[in-house]
């Protein structure tokens, strides 16, 4: 300020010899002003010094890892049953009883059904008897086939009556044979009256009741499918199989049997299944290559196993051997039109706005940088509408992980921490 003085009423008087009034308040009027400045004077300053600290935005950073990942391509897939097999009826008769639980798990030999078995055990009773009568009436040619060897080894014989009683004895024995298969068969047809499941497996439904003629070869009594182990199909493009195919020497296990990871549904992919097999052509109308692979289907909680033949499963098949890449959370990505960056924090707290190539995203959120960035810098996940580059920033750090919440199909968040919520109205939607 121009004056920065204080006087009394007292020495403005002692100065002025003659004062007049308006003199007086003039230069009241200046003490007053020059007081007031000299008071407001610290309080402009500590606005100013309080606008500069409002600059420094307060931002969460991150320090981006590396970790040994698999790049995969997403396709679809469909469970099957290694073994599924249509239990018909190998004899005709009337069904007598049902001895099985619709649904439940038997082993290979349990008995199913039993049809009314008197006529077979008739046949076989019969059939018995026949074999019996033609033994005896053999051992009894073999006899006099016996002394007619004795009395021709004498001259007590003819070569001719020779010859009829080692005919007689090989016709008994031709017949005998015949008996023997005849009862044979007979006792296989009694065996047959009782069905046995062909296949350890979960047997599905009876399709005919009790007392129901049953005809052989035609009637449909059920089903068993093996359910552990399972197969899993899926279709892989040309484009997918043609990457594939490319890296196929960079895999270590590629050659003894591919391991694949696939998901139920929506759900997380936690299962795994080996190729056993691929066709040797590509469907000329989908252009896709069928692969097959085997996975275990143990029993679990409950007594529930958890596939099931039939179901839609999405596979992850990969398509580069495993390699050690750099990751940022999802969602500290920014996108300029076309062009994907991240803010970096720098020395200072100052930040710098990195472009990048992008990879693809992990399980658990967390996104393959190509390009651009090196394991260990810090990137800012939060404020990212008010960040601009070469600003100052107050960093807190946070866990090298991605907090961001993702939406499955049906309607669940699940969080980076691996915890899930239920979106209700997602729900109620579905309901209505």
């Amino acid at each position: 300020m121009i004056l920065n003085v204080r006087l009394t009423f007292l020495e403005l008087v002692t100065i002025v010899k003659k004062p007049s009034i308006f003199l007086v308040l003039s230069l009241l009027s200046l003490v007053a002003a020059s007081t007031s400045c000299d008071r407001l004077k610290p309080r402009h300053e500590e606005n100013a010094r309080e606008a500069n600290e409002e600059e420094a935005l307060p931002v969460h950073v991150m320090a981006t890892t590396t970790r040994m990942i698999v790049d995969y391509d997403e396709l679809t897939g469909r469970t099957a049953a290694v073994e599924s097999v249509d239990v018909l009826a190998q004899v005709s008769g009337y069904l007598e009883t049902i001895n099985f639980t619709p649904g439940s798990f038997v082993h290979k030999g349990d008995v199913l059904f039993t049809l009314d078995s008197r006529v077979y055990k008739a046949t076989l009773d019969e059939a018995r008897a026949d074999v019996e009568a033609k033994r005896a009436d053999l051992e009894r040619l073999e006899a006099a086939l016996k002394r007619q060897q004795g009395l021709f080894e004498k001259n007590a014989t003819s070569q001719q009556q020779l010859e009829v009683a080692t005919a007689e004895r090989d016709a008994r024995q031709a017949e005998l044979n015949a008996a023997l298969a005849s009862a044979e068969l007979a006792e296989i047809d009694l065996d047959y009256a009782t069905i046995r499941s062909p296949i350890d497996g979960v047997v599905s439904r009876e399709q005919i009741t009790v007392g129901n003629l049953v005809t052989k070869g035609a009637t449909l009594l059920t089903k068993v499918v093996a359910v552990d182990p399972i197969h899993v199909y899926f279709d892989v493009d040309e484009r997918t199989l043609l990457a594939f195919r490319r890296q196929l020497p960079n895999f270590e296990n590629a050659g003894e049997g591919l391991v694949v990871k696939f998901a139920v549904g929506d759900g997380e992919f936690d299962h795994k299944a080996t190729v056993d097999f691929s066709e040797p052509s590509l469907n000329a109308t989908t252009g896709t290559l069928e692969f097959r692979s085997v996975a275990q289907n143990p029993v679990g909680e409950k007594g529930l196993r958890p596939l099931v033949p039939g179901l839609r499963v999405r596979v992850l098949f990969p398509t580069s051997p495993e390699y050690e890449a750099v990751l940022v959370p999802e969602e500290a990505i920014v996108t300029d039109q076309n062009v994907k960056r991240v803010y970096v924090l720098t020395d200072g707290n100052g930040v710098d706005s990195r472009q990048i190539v992008l990879g693809p995203l992990q399980e658990d959120n967390m996104r393959v940088v190509r390009q651009g960035l090196d394991s260990g810098e810090r990137v800012i996940v939060d404020n990212l509408l008010r960040v601009r580059p070469n600003s100052i920033v107050e960093p807190t750090e946070l866990e090298t992980k991605s907090t961001t919440q993702i939406l499955r199909e049906d309607g669940t968040y699940v969080y980076g921490d691996g915890t899930t919520a239920n979106d209700n109205i997602y729900q109620w939607s579905l309901d209505r």
